[in-house]
């Protein structure tokens, strides 16, 4: 119930400053593509150099990942309450 106030709370702060649902769902979009290419990363890593050093290139998937959920959730909002955006 918490995040779905915070999302609620995030999407209206975007909607007054002239963001708009497309521009959120591109950016989910820039973020999934981060979280692939970092997540083949920390497997070229984990091969190479081992568990630990692919650590770095996981926590940042994690955080790509967050901010892809993130942004497709306020996107989501931002819809519902304008409407698509063609």
């Amino acid at each position: 119930m918490a995040l779905k106030k915070l999302y609620d709370n995030l999407a209206l702060k975007a909607e007054a400053s002239g963001k708009t649902a497309q521009q959120f769902n591109e950016t989910a979009q820039k973020h999934a593509n981060a979280a692939w290419a970092l997540l083949i990363l920390a497997g070229v890593v984990w091969y190479f150099a081992g568990f630990v050093l692919a650590l770095i290139p996981g926590a940042l998937v994690i955080y790509g990942a967050l901010m892809n959920v993130s942004s497709t959730m306020i996107a989501k909002r931002l819809e519902k309450h304008n409407g698509p955006h063609l």
